[in-house]
This record gives C-alpha cells, structure tokens and sequence, in this order.
C-alpha cells in the first residue's frame, strides 16, 4: 500500500476531487487551506502580499491505485502548467488498522 500526498492551488481543488471520484477513491484526509511557496508557483500566503492559498489530501491506496492516481494528477498537472501550483508524492505504508 502507498500514501498519496498531494498538495494544490486552492483552485484545483474541485479537479482534483473529480479525480478522486471517478477513480473510486472515497478515503482521504483533506486540509482545506494550507499556505506556502512552490519553486515555480511561488508564494501563496493567503495575505494581501502574497495572495492565495493551496489545500491538500491525502489517501491510502494499494500500489497499482497509487500509480495509476499519480499518472492522473502528472496529466493535470501537464494541462493546467507547473505555475498554477499542483505536487504530489507517495510514501509506503507498511501497516493500516483492520
């Protein structure tokens, strides 16, 4: 099994959702408004110098999930560009409660 981590422009989060949904994802953790600086995004600190903010999710998946979630995401990350602000990441999971 394998976390995806994924972290967001604020204005991606419907896309990411219908992401989630289509691909039969119902589990996750979400934190609506987060803030922070990408290296190519730049600053969201959700203030008036820098506006913005980004949220995030996280789900638990099995790995063939996890791949076929992060080609999803690399195709919207293609489609709206690295400035609009979308990364994510997997981490393995070696254990979950039953």
């Amino acid at each position: 099994m394998k976390a995806v981590w994924m972290m967001h422009d604020i204005v991606l989060a419907d896309e990411i959702q219908d992401i989630l949904d289509e691909m039969g994802i119902v589990g996750l953790s979400r934190w609506k408004r987060m803030t922070g600086r990408g290296p190519k995004s730049g600053a969201r600190m959700d203030n008036h110098v820098w506006p913005g903010a980004n949220s995030g999710a996280f789900v638990v998946v099995e790995d063939e999930v996890a791949a076929r979630l992060m080609g999803r995401l690399q195709a919207l990350r293609d489609e709206v560009g690295a400035m609009t602000g979308l990364w994510a990441f997997t981490t393995p999971v070696s254990e979950t409660l039953k």
